[in-house]
């Protein structure tokens, strides 16, 4: 039995934000700082520009965390989107050896340094991302289901 086209998800779009996600986090997390930073500044600024009042409380630590995990959201939301319903919970998991990858990767990079409280900030990121993106998921089946 053949289902009707808008039932079927498109595939090819899922890949590339799920592979925009997993080279955003390379890039990010692997090339040199000497590259990284300009970028980083940019962000920083526009990001003290727009959210000011909500982090003027954080300390930098705090503030590097909250990054951290933010970093990942996008990731977990794409893998879920890629995975599906049934198997979003793969999508942190999948977060966490991305990110463990990386942290062990940076050993070896000069001017990176690896933190284990890195690995845990970019999984909870990756597990939002996740949740918000399985409840899109289900949000969407049971339109499909009542319509």
């Amino acid at each position: 039995m053949t289902r009707p086209t808008e039932d079927v998800s498109p595939l090819v779009p899922r890949l590339l934000l799920a592979g925009l996600s997993v080279t955003a986090v390379l890039v990010l997390t692997l090339a040199p700082r000497s590259l990284v930073a300009p970028a980083r500044g940019v962000f920083m600024a526009l990001a003290d520009r727009l959210a000011a009042p909500v982090v003027a409380g954080l300390g930098a630590w705090q503030l590097e965390s909250a990054l951290n995990a933010l970093l990942f959201v996008p990731l977990g939301a794409a893998l879920t989107l890629l995975l599906g319903r049934r198997l979003w919970l793969l999508a942190p998991l999948l977060g966490f050896v991305l990110s463990f990858g990386v942290e062990y990767a940076q050993v070896r990079i000069p001017g990176r340094v690896p933190d284990l409280q890195d690995v845990w900030w970019n999984t909870l990121g990756a597990a939002a991302g996740a949740v918000a993106a399985s409840l899109l998921l289900r949000r969407g089946a049971g339109r499909r289901r009542a319509g």
